[in-house]
Protein backbone atom coordinates (compact mmCIF):
# COMPACT_ATOMS: atom_id res chain seq x y z
CA UNK A 1 0.00 0.00 0.00
CA UNK A 2 1.18 3.46 -0.46
CA UNK A 3 -0.24 6.80 0.29
CA UNK A 4 0.33 10.01 -1.46
CA UNK A 5 -0.13 13.83 0.81
CA UNK A 6 -2.72 15.62 -1.14
CA UNK A 7 0.34 18.17 -1.43
CA UNK A 8 2.10 15.83 -3.73
CA UNK A 9 1.20 16.36 -7.20
CA UNK A 10 1.05 13.02 -8.92
CA UNK A 11 -1.41 11.04 -10.16
CA UNK A 12 -2.67 9.30 -7.55
CA UNK A 13 -3.55 12.68 -6.42
CA UNK A 14 -4.95 14.02 -9.53
CA UNK A 15 -8.74 14.48 -10.50
CA UNK A 16 -7.64 13.35 -14.21
CA UNK A 17 -6.59 10.17 -12.85
CA UNK A 18 -9.02 7.11 -13.29
CA UNK A 19 -7.54 4.08 -11.19
CA UNK A 20 -8.29 2.32 -8.20
CA UNK A 21 -7.45 4.70 -4.85
CA UNK A 22 -9.29 5.67 -1.49
CA UNK A 23 -8.36 8.87 0.89
CA UNK A 24 -7.80 9.00 4.40
CA UNK A 25 -10.22 9.40 6.91
CA UNK A 26 -9.27 12.97 7.10
CA UNK A 27 -9.15 13.37 3.30
CA UNK A 28 -5.28 14.31 3.38
CA UNK A 29 -3.97 11.16 1.88
CA UNK A 30 -4.84 9.09 -1.36
CA UNK A 31 -3.98 5.35 -0.61
CA UNK A 32 -2.76 3.37 -3.56
CA UNK A 33 -2.26 -0.52 -3.76
CA UNK A 34 0.96 0.28 -5.38
CA UNK A 35 3.08 3.28 -6.52
CA UNK A 36 3.25 1.06 -9.76
CA UNK A 37 -0.62 0.52 -10.30
CA UNK A 38 -2.04 1.83 -13.12
CA UNK A 39 -4.99 4.32 -14.00
CA UNK A 40 -6.33 5.38 -17.26
CA UNK A 41 -5.47 9.50 -17.54
CA UNK A 42 -8.22 11.43 -18.39
CA UNK A 43 -7.48 14.75 -19.13
CA UNK A 44 -9.12 16.43 -22.07
CA UNK A 45 -6.74 17.65 -23.68
CA UNK A 46 -2.43 16.45 -23.44
CA UNK A 47 -0.22 13.93 -24.48
CA UNK A 48 -1.23 11.53 -21.73
CA UNK A 49 -5.57 11.77 -22.88
CA UNK A 50 -6.51 8.03 -22.44
CA UNK A 51 -2.74 6.43 -21.25
CA UNK A 52 -2.00 4.26 -18.74
CA UNK A 53 -0.16 6.04 -15.91
CA UNK A 54 1.36 4.78 -13.00
CA UNK A 55 0.13 5.91 -9.70
CA UNK A 56 3.53 7.16 -9.04
CA UNK A 57 3.63 9.67 -12.42
CA UNK A 58 3.53 13.55 -12.84
CA UNK A 59 2.72 15.84 -15.42
CA UNK A 60 2.28 19.59 -15.78
CA UNK A 61 -1.42 19.60 -16.03
CA UNK A 62 -2.11 18.29 -12.60
CA UNK A 63 -5.45 19.05 -10.96
CA UNK A 64 -5.83 18.26 -7.52
CA UNK A 65 -8.76 15.62 -6.90
CA UNK A 66 -11.71 17.22 -5.48
CA UNK A 67 -11.72 14.59 -2.54
CA UNK A 68 -8.46 15.84 -1.27
CA UNK A 69 -8.10 18.46 1.01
Amino acid sequence: MAQYTASWKNCATCAYWIGQRDCDHFNQNAIVLSPTQKGVCRIPQGPWRHMDKSANDTCSSYMKWPVLK
